[in-house]
């Protein structure tokens, strides 16, 4: 029995890792609203538990009305974009603070973060040292908000089956790894279903003989 009975909303639902988040919300009875850019985006993530909020602009008036009735937020926004920096402000960092000050005005709970692993020392993966500074600004404008929250940082994402063993370690994580789409979304889920989630900022990756993301403590 999952002790959650708010409603939570999804920033980023039709992508691939906020699919598998829904699935999992869904799979635990979890209502949830999934916030989408257009009809077409929203095919396939609508359920008895999941209501589809469609909208074309993130701004603070539209993130508010989404948040509406909503106690938690599971963020899962992210840019493809490796080079524009103007994209990748927006995305990774100026989005994000308008939906952690939404969340705030709103009287959300929880406010559960999907970033990664590398935003403490960007400039040692040149690539993504540009998302990965902006992501670090979204990250210390949720701790400093006051808000309950817990921030994820993934390792390397696969496709591979979920159900792997799963190492949870305070952020920063002094090594590589990768981590599963499905095992992420599990955990982001845990997250807003376990108590000692709250107020931590945690790395992700397989490791041996630790256990899956559902299991118990998975925070602790």
């Amino acid at each position: 029995m999952v002790d959650f009975t708010g409603r939570v909303l999804v920033l980023g639902a039709s992508g691939a890792t906020g699919r598998i988040v829904l699935s999992s919300l869904q799979a635990k009875g979890i209502h949830a609203r999934a916030f989408v850019r257009s009809p077409q985006k929203a095919r396939g993530l609508q359920s008895p538990t999941t209501e589809i909020f469609v909208a074309d602009i993130l701004d603070s008036a539209t993130l508010r009305e989404a948040m509406d009735g909503c106690t938690a937020v599971i963020s899962v926004i992210g840019t493809r974009s490796m080079s524009d920096r103007r994209v990748i402000e927006e995305t990774e960092h100026a989005l994000l603070v308008r939906a952690i000050n939404t969340a705030k005005e709103a009287g959300i709970h929880h406010f559960i973060l999907c970033s990664s692993m590398g935003t403490q020392q960007p400039e040692r993966i040149p690539p993504l040292a540009h998302i990965l500074r902006a992501k670090h600004k979204a990250e210390e404008a949720l701790i400093s908000s006051g808000l309950t929250y817990t921030i994820i940082h993934p390792g390397g994402l696969t496709d591979d089956p979920g159900g792997q063993s799963i190492l949870v370690f305070p952020h920063p994580l002094p090594t590589d790894g990768m981590i599963p789409r499905a095992d992420l979304a599990e955990v982001l889920v845990q997250a807003l279903i376990q108590p000692e989630a709250a107020n931590k900022s945690v790395d992700v990756i397989i490791w041996p003989d630790q256990g899956p993301a559902t299991r118990p403590h998975l925070f602790a």
